[in-house]
Protein backbone atom coordinates (compact mmCIF):
# COMPACT_ATOMS: atom_id res chain seq x y z
CA UNK A 1 0.00 0.00 0.00
CA UNK A 2 1.08 3.53 -0.68
CA UNK A 3 2.15 5.58 2.30
CA UNK A 4 -0.08 8.63 2.54
CA UNK A 5 2.62 10.96 3.85
CA UNK A 6 5.04 9.88 1.12
CA UNK A 7 2.46 10.51 -1.61
CA UNK A 8 1.55 13.94 -0.23
CA UNK A 9 5.23 14.86 -0.07
CA UNK A 10 6.01 13.46 -3.53
CA UNK A 11 3.18 15.38 -5.22
CA UNK A 12 4.24 18.59 -3.50
CA UNK A 13 7.87 18.08 -4.54
CA UNK A 14 6.77 17.35 -8.10
CA UNK A 15 4.92 20.68 -8.31
CA UNK A 16 7.76 22.67 -6.78
CA UNK A 17 10.49 21.01 -8.83
CA UNK A 18 8.57 21.59 -12.07
CA UNK A 19 8.17 25.26 -11.17
CA UNK A 20 11.90 25.44 -10.41
CA UNK A 21 12.58 23.81 -13.77
CA UNK A 22 10.54 26.51 -15.54
CA UNK A 23 12.30 29.20 -13.53
CA UNK A 24 15.69 27.73 -14.41
CA UNK A 25 14.80 27.68 -18.09
CA UNK A 26 14.01 31.40 -17.91
CA UNK A 27 17.28 32.03 -16.08
CA UNK A 28 19.20 30.31 -18.89
CA UNK A 29 17.40 32.38 -21.53
CA UNK A 30 18.27 35.61 -19.69
CA UNK A 31 21.87 34.53 -19.21
CA UNK A 32 21.56 34.58 -15.41
CA UNK A 33 22.73 30.96 -15.26
CA UNK A 34 25.12 29.43 -17.78
CA UNK A 35 24.01 26.37 -19.71
CA UNK A 36 26.80 24.12 -18.38
CA UNK A 37 26.02 25.03 -14.77
CA UNK A 38 22.30 24.53 -15.31
CA UNK A 39 22.96 21.10 -16.77
CA UNK A 40 25.02 20.20 -13.70
CA UNK A 41 22.19 21.21 -11.40
CA UNK A 42 19.71 19.04 -13.28
CA UNK A 43 21.93 16.07 -14.02
CA UNK A 44 23.26 15.16 -10.59
CA UNK A 45 21.27 15.04 -7.38
CA UNK A 46 24.25 16.05 -5.24
CA UNK A 47 25.04 19.05 -7.45
CA UNK A 48 21.38 20.06 -7.41
CA UNK A 49 21.25 19.78 -3.63
CA UNK A 50 24.39 21.87 -3.15
CA UNK A 51 23.02 24.56 -5.46
CA UNK A 52 19.58 24.58 -3.81
CA UNK A 53 21.14 24.90 -0.36
CA UNK A 54 23.41 27.72 -1.54
CA UNK A 55 20.56 29.70 -3.13
CA UNK A 56 17.73 28.50 -0.89
CA UNK A 57 16.66 31.89 0.45
CA UNK A 58 16.66 33.52 -3.00
CA UNK A 59 14.56 30.86 -4.77
CA UNK A 60 10.94 31.78 -5.51
CA UNK A 61 8.73 30.53 -2.68
CA UNK A 62 6.65 28.43 -5.08
CA UNK A 63 9.83 26.55 -6.10
CA UNK A 64 11.33 26.23 -2.64
CA UNK A 65 10.89 23.01 -0.64
CA UNK A 66 10.65 22.88 3.13
CA UNK A 67 14.13 23.01 4.67
CA UNK A 68 13.90 19.37 5.80
CA UNK A 69 12.94 18.21 2.29
CA UNK A 70 15.84 19.62 0.30
CA UNK A 71 17.46 16.22 -0.25
CA UNK A 72 14.40 14.39 -1.67
CA UNK A 73 13.53 17.56 -3.61
CA UNK A 74 16.98 17.65 -5.22
CA UNK A 75 16.77 13.95 -6.06
CA UNK A 76 13.39 14.45 -7.70
CA UNK A 77 14.53 17.56 -9.57
CA UNK A 78 17.56 15.72 -10.95
CA UNK A 79 15.37 12.99 -12.47
CA UNK A 80 13.77 15.39 -14.96
CA UNK A 81 16.57 14.95 -17.51
CA UNK A 82 16.09 11.18 -17.54
CA UNK A 83 12.30 11.26 -17.31
CA UNK A 84 10.67 14.17 -19.12
CA UNK A 85 13.04 16.68 -20.70
CA UNK A 86 16.20 17.17 -22.70
CA UNK A 87 18.18 20.31 -22.02
CA UNK A 88 19.14 21.87 -25.37
CA UNK A 89 22.03 24.34 -25.44
CA UNK A 90 21.14 25.98 -28.78
CA UNK A 91 17.35 25.64 -29.19
CA UNK A 92 17.11 28.08 -32.09
CA UNK A 93 13.76 29.54 -33.15
CA UNK A 94 10.26 28.14 -33.38
CA UNK A 95 7.13 29.21 -35.20
CA UNK A 96 4.17 30.37 -33.10
CA UNK A 97 0.55 31.16 -33.89
CA UNK A 98 -1.98 32.58 -31.45
CA UNK A 99 -4.99 31.54 -33.51
CA UNK A 100 -3.90 28.28 -35.08
CA UNK A 101 -3.45 29.73 -38.57
CA UNK A 102 0.12 29.64 -39.84
CA UNK A 103 -0.14 32.23 -42.61
CA UNK A 104 2.58 34.95 -42.67
CA UNK A 105 0.30 37.42 -40.91
CA UNK A 106 -0.68 35.17 -38.00
CA UNK A 107 2.71 33.66 -37.23
CA UNK A 108 5.80 34.96 -35.52
CA UNK A 109 9.18 33.61 -34.48
CA UNK A 110 10.11 33.23 -30.85
CA UNK A 111 13.09 31.77 -29.04
CA UNK A 112 12.49 28.06 -28.49
CA UNK A 113 12.87 26.91 -24.88
CA UNK A 114 16.03 25.17 -23.75
CA UNK A 115 13.84 22.45 -22.27
CA UNK A 116 12.58 20.04 -24.89
CA UNK A 117 10.03 17.40 -23.94
CA UNK A 118 11.29 13.88 -24.54
CA UNK A 119 9.59 11.84 -27.24
CA UNK A 120 7.59 8.88 -25.94
CA UNK A 121 8.34 5.82 -28.05
CA UNK A 122 6.51 2.53 -28.39
CA UNK A 123 9.16 0.98 -26.17
CA UNK A 124 8.47 3.61 -23.48
CA UNK A 125 4.77 2.76 -23.63
CA UNK A 126 5.56 -0.93 -23.31
CA UNK A 127 7.71 -0.22 -20.26
CA UNK A 128 4.90 1.88 -18.79
CA UNK A 129 2.59 -1.10 -19.24
CA UNK A 130 5.07 -3.31 -17.38
CA UNK A 131 5.28 -0.77 -14.56
CA UNK A 132 1.48 -0.89 -14.25
CA UNK A 133 1.50 -4.68 -14.32
CA UNK A 134 4.10 -4.80 -11.55
CA UNK A 135 2.05 -2.35 -9.48
CA UNK A 136 -1.06 -4.51 -9.84
CA UNK A 137 0.78 -7.72 -9.01
CA UNK A 138 2.30 -6.11 -5.94
CA UNK A 139 -1.11 -4.86 -4.81
CA UNK A 140 -2.72 -8.27 -5.28
CA UNK A 141 0.03 -9.99 -3.28
CA UNK A 142 -0.26 -7.47 -0.46
CA UNK A 143 -3.95 -8.39 -0.12
CA UNK A 144 -3.57 -12.14 -0.63
CA UNK A 145 -5.51 -11.93 -3.86
CA UNK A 146 -3.64 -14.52 -5.87
CA UNK A 147 -4.77 -14.02 -9.44
CA UNK A 148 -3.11 -15.25 -12.60
CA UNK A 149 -1.54 -12.88 -15.13
CA UNK A 150 -4.55 -13.03 -17.47
CA UNK A 151 -6.96 -11.74 -14.82
CA UNK A 152 -4.57 -9.05 -13.59
CA UNK A 153 -4.06 -7.79 -17.14
CA UNK A 154 -7.77 -6.94 -17.30
CA UNK A 155 -7.05 -4.07 -14.89
CA UNK A 156 -4.21 -2.60 -16.98
CA UNK A 157 -6.28 -0.07 -18.90
CA UNK A 158 -8.15 1.26 -15.87
CA UNK A 159 -7.29 4.95 -15.27
CA UNK A 160 -6.84 4.07 -11.59
CA UNK A 161 -3.99 1.75 -12.52
CA UNK A 162 -2.13 4.57 -14.24
CA UNK A 163 -2.62 6.75 -11.17
CA UNK A 164 -1.36 4.01 -8.84
CA UNK A 165 1.72 3.30 -10.95
CA UNK A 166 2.50 7.00 -11.41
CA UNK A 167 2.13 7.61 -7.68
CA UNK A 168 4.63 4.84 -6.97
CA UNK A 169 7.03 6.38 -9.47
CA UNK A 170 6.72 9.81 -7.84
CA UNK A 171 7.90 8.30 -4.56
CA UNK A 172 10.72 6.49 -6.35
CA UNK A 173 11.90 9.78 -7.84
CA UNK A 174 12.25 11.34 -4.39
CA UNK A 175 14.93 8.67 -3.91
CA UNK A 176 16.55 9.56 -7.24
CA UNK A 177 15.25 6.53 -9.12
CA UNK A 178 13.40 6.85 -12.42
CA UNK A 179 12.26 4.56 -15.23
CA UNK A 180 12.90 7.31 -17.76
CA UNK A 181 10.35 8.34 -20.41
CA UNK A 182 8.13 5.39 -19.43
CA UNK A 183 7.10 7.58 -16.48
CA UNK A 184 6.27 10.36 -18.92
CA UNK A 185 4.08 7.87 -20.79
CA UNK A 186 2.24 7.16 -17.53
CA UNK A 187 1.78 10.90 -16.94
CA UNK A 188 0.18 11.34 -20.33
CA UNK A 189 -2.27 8.54 -19.58
CA UNK A 190 -3.37 10.60 -16.57
CA UNK A 191 -3.02 14.23 -17.64
CA UNK A 192 -3.77 14.06 -21.37
CA UNK A 193 -6.98 13.57 -23.30
CA UNK A 194 -7.32 10.56 -25.58
CA UNK A 195 -7.09 13.03 -28.47
CA UNK A 196 -3.45 13.64 -27.54
CA UNK A 197 -3.82 17.07 -25.94
CA UNK A 198 -3.15 17.99 -22.30
CA UNK A 199 -6.24 18.24 -20.11
CA UNK A 200 -7.04 21.88 -19.45
CA UNK A 201 -6.14 23.04 -15.91
CA UNK A 202 -5.33 19.48 -14.83
CA UNK A 203 -3.64 19.21 -11.46
CA UNK A 204 -2.66 15.95 -9.81
CA UNK A 205 -3.91 15.57 -6.24
CA UNK A 206 -2.58 13.09 -3.64
CA UNK A 207 -6.13 12.08 -2.74
CA UNK A 208 -6.83 11.02 -6.33
CA UNK A 209 -3.88 8.60 -6.20
CA UNK A 210 -4.95 7.18 -2.83
CA UNK A 211 -8.57 6.77 -3.95
CA UNK A 212 -7.41 5.00 -7.10
CA UNK A 213 -5.40 2.54 -5.05
CA UNK A 214 -8.33 1.77 -2.75
CA UNK A 215 -10.68 1.27 -5.69
CA UNK A 216 -8.25 -1.20 -7.25
CA UNK A 217 -7.89 -3.03 -3.94
CA UNK A 218 -11.66 -3.41 -3.70
CA UNK A 219 -11.92 -4.67 -7.29
CA UNK A 220 -8.97 -7.06 -7.05
CA UNK A 221 -10.10 -8.53 -3.73
CA UNK A 222 -13.65 -8.84 -5.05
CA UNK A 223 -12.52 -10.74 -8.12
CA UNK A 224 -10.24 -13.05 -6.14
CA UNK A 225 -13.08 -13.95 -3.76
CA UNK A 226 -15.18 -15.08 -6.70
CA UNK A 227 -12.53 -17.54 -7.87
Amino acid sequence: MLNRDEIVQAVDLQRRSYKLLRWLNTAIEKGVIGFARAHDYMDEAEAAEDWIKEHYSSLPTSCRPASDQVTPFARFFATYLTTSFDLVEEPGKQLKSSCGCFCPICTYLTAAPHLKTKKVTRRDKERARKIKLNALEQLSLEHNAHMDRERIEKFLDFPETSLLAYGQQLVERTHGRSYGPAVLALWREIAWEKTGAPKKDFQLEPEAILRAEQLLVDKIVGVSQEL
